[in-house]
């Protein structure tokens, strides 16, 4: 919410990480549960799609629940009611790459960086998007990732997290997703920061 916003931003300024082995199919569950009211009162359909297989990460809870609401938030925001947001989980190349998928209508096909496009509208937009995509970028580079975008003109965006996955020994993980994480998730005016 917003009035937690600046401890958030404090985390990943210091860089202070709580890195953990986490369930990856444990992880999507809590952040659909943590998501579906938020989706359920815009008319949205939030489903989930888990990886293949189990899946295991090395990764600060919290800062990868973050960016992943705050990336959903977005998805919820842009996506007209009726419409379909999709969390999905994947694995490729020995990376994981977590998925937030809507139906917005994609990004315009001016803007060359769709990243530069929410950075150049920062002192302009009042809605606090800028600011949630920003929050998602920093979590997921903190913590050894990327983030990018797949636009689908016409249709939607895919927000794309990339990071490694943890080692191949930790199919089981020690270690399992806590009790659901308290994030900073931008919602509304930027007037309340």
């Amino acid at each position: 919410m917003l009035h937690e916003f600046p401890v958030s931003e404090v985390r990943l300024d210091a860089c202070v990480q709580q890195r953990e082995r986490l369930s990856v199919a444990e992880f999507l569950d809590e952040m659909a549960v943590a998501a579906h009211h938020h989706a359920e009162c815009r008319g949205i359909h939030l489903s989930v799609e888990p990886a293949s297989r189990p899946l295991v990460v090395n990764a600060d809870q919290q800062l990868l629940a973050a960016a992943v609401m705050n990336l959903l938030n977005n998805a919820f925001t842009f996506t007209r009611p009726g419409g379909r947001v999709v969390l999905r989980a994947r694995e490729e190349g020995g990376r994981l790459l977590l998925e937030v998928e809507d139906q917005s209508g994609g990004i315009r096909d001016t803007v060359g960086d769709p990243f530069q496009a929410f950075g150049e509208r920062r002192g302009r937009d009042q809605t606090g998007l800028d600011l949630g995509v920003d929050i998602a970028r920093k979590a997921v580079h903190a913590q050894g990732g990327d983030i990018h975008i797949r636009n689908v003109p016409g249709a939607g965006c895919v927000f794309v997290i990339d990071m490694p996955l943890g080692p191949e020994e930790a199919s089981t993980p020690t270690t399992t997703a806590r009790t659901p994480a308290t994030v900073a998730m931008v919602v509304g005016s930027r007037e309340h920061l």
